[in-house]
C-alpha cells in the first residue's frame, strides 16, 4: 500500500480526534459510573489549541478538559493524558492571567513568514488566533505551556 499524502494524513487524524472525543464524552470521560450506575457528567473543556506551520509543518491539536484529562492529535498519532494537579493549576493560572475576554480575536504577524507557526486557542468560548510574529505578550506563557505539554504527553 502507498504512503498517505499529508491531506489524507490531516484528514485521519481529524477523524480519530472526532472519535476520540465523541467516545470521551460518551464514556463520562473514561470513569467508571457511580454505584448507583448513572454516568458522571462528560467534563467541560478548559482549553483546546491549534498549532500548524513552521519548517516542518505541524498540525497539532490538544483539547484539555476541566478535570486535567487531555487528548491530542498529531501527524505522528493521537492519544490521551492526564494532567497532574500541579499542571493544571499552573495551565489556569496562566489562561486567567491572559485575559481572554480582553485580548483581540486575531494578532497576525506583522510581515509574511513562509516558516511561521498558526495558532488557535479557545478558552472560555473564545477563540484568539495568531502567528509568529504576532504573539501578543499575554498569551505568550500560555502558547509556551500548551507547546511544553503537548511535547511532553505526545
Amino acid at each position: 500500500m502507498g504512503k498517505m499524502t499529508g491531506v489524507a494524513v490531516r484528514i485521519s487524524a481529524v477523524l480519530l480526534l472526532a472519535g476520540v472525543i465523541a467516545a470521551l464524552l460518551t464514556a463520562g470521560c473514561i470513569s467508571r459510573p457511580p454505584g448507583g450506575g448513572e454516568k458522571p457528567p462528560a467534563p467541560d473543556m478548559l482549553v483546546e489549541y491549534r498549532r500548524s506551520g513552521g519548517i516542518a509543518g505541524f498540525d497539532d491539536h490538544m483539547v484539555i478538559f476541566s478535570n486535567g484529562q487531555g487528548i491530542y492529535a498529531r501527524r505522528e498519532g493521537s492519544g490521551i493524558f492526564n494532567l497532574s494537579d500541579n499542571e493544571l493549576s499552573e495551565l489556569t493560572s496562566l489562561l486567567d492571567a491572559a485575559d481572554f475576554p480582553a485580548l483581540d480575536p486575531h494578532y497576525p504577524a506583522p510581515s509574511p513568514g513562509a516558516d511561521y507557526f498558526s495558532y488557535a486557542i479557545t478558552y472560555q468560548g473564545k477563540t484568539v488566533t495568531t502567528e509568529t510574529g504576532g504573539v501578543p505578550p499575554a498569551l505568550a506563557p500560555v502558547i509556551g505551556q500548551l507547546d511544553y505539554l503537548l511535547a511532553e504527553y505526545s
